[in-house]
């Protein structure tokens, strides 16, 4: 019989599952209100009700499962299984929502950060397929990172070791939600680039941008496409900060390919290869001349899709993805 697998993306807003095939090929795709603000009880028994109704509606029974993957955000401790804390999920301290998981369900999971999982996603079915080592930074509402070394996820000593939003990329810089000064993320997430620009307007500059309007990143980049001065600053420093972390990525890790996605994919093959460019003008000739960097091809399916196989590879193997 061929495997089944079910993946998790635990989101403050929103569960995302899918059943896949031990290939990764979807079967079957759900997608249900977290309720977070009803505490991880509620929620661990939402994600139970949602495995079996995908499973409903696969036409399979949830026995024939044969693990469940979940991707959550973090920190976490993997080795327990347990979500330490996520600040998006209220209460969510110490929760050991992968065997409680398990034994409400009575099937095997697995816990995964949740740009861990993605990233995976993409190694295993999307961009990176065929590749050795990859890297993916998802440009969201914050920056994520995953990494794969060897075919593998590498998640450090701690579970901390993919912080790739948190590259300090100007110290003493701006000040990033994690408390720093200087990170990545406090440039390059969407989040990032639309504060700067309303700071920019309010501070004076010129510009056809409404700060007072529910502006979005995807709002910055079309307005730089229209020529808007201020615009196309923000969007100029953005792609220079993408780069500054990319080159320092690639300075340590020399991987085969890094991978891009989130909300910023819309900002079009343009806004890439300005990135490539300035990689190119920064980092050593001999990690660039090896390094594909593109965008993602799974996008929103990368998560569900590596939390799936990563309970796979640990099903298959006996150890974790």
């Amino acid at each position: 019989m061929t495997k089944r697998y079910v993946g998790i993306d635990l989101g403050g807003t929103n569960l995302k599952l899918g059943l896949v095939a031990a290939d990764g090929s979807p079967i079957q795709r759900q997608t249900t209100p977290t309720q977070a603000d009803r505490g991880p009880d509620h929620v661990i028994h939402r994600m139970a009700q949602a495995v079996r109704r995908l499973a409903d509606a696969a036409g399979v029974r949830t026995s024939d499962v044969s693990a469940v993957g979940i991707g959550a955000p973090g920190p976490l401790d993997t080795r327990d299984g347990k979500v330490v804390f996520a600040p998006n999920l209220p209460g969510w301290r110490n929760i050991p929502v992968r065997d409680r998981l398990a034994q409400a369900l009575d099937l095997p999971a697995v816990l995964e950060n949740d740009a861990n999982a993605a990233a995976y996603g993409e190694f295993r079915c999307g961009a990176g397929r065929g590749t050795n080592d990859m890297v993916m930074l998802t440009l969201g509402t914050g920056v994520g990172g995953g990494i794969i070394l060897g075919g593998r996820l590498f998640r450090g000593k701690t579970d901390t070791g993919a912080e790739l939003g948190h590259l300090v990329i100007n110290r003493g810089g701006r000040r990033c939600g994690c408390g720093n000064r200087g990170c990545l993320e406090a440039y390059a997430s969407a989040t990032a680039v639309v504060a700067r620009t309303r700071e920019a307007i309010e501070a004076g500059e010129a510009s056809a941008l409404d700060p007072a309007a529910d502006m979005t990143c995807k709002d910055v980049f079309d307005a730089a496409a229209a020529a808007d001065p201020l615009a196309e600053r923000i969007v100029d420093e953005t792609a220079d900060a993408l780069a500054a972390g990319i080159t320092s990525i690639l300075h340590v890790l020399n991987p085969d390919m890094v991978v891009l996605t989130g909300g910023m994919m819309g900002a079009g093959d343009a806004f890439l290869s300005d990135i490539r460019r300035r990689v190119h003008e920064t980092a050593f000739e001999r990690a660039w001349a090896v390094c594909d960097i593109r965008w993602s091809t799974l996008g929103g399916d990368a998560g569900i899709l590596g939390a799936a196989l990563a309970a796979e590879a640990a099903d298959r193997t006996g150890i974790p993805a």
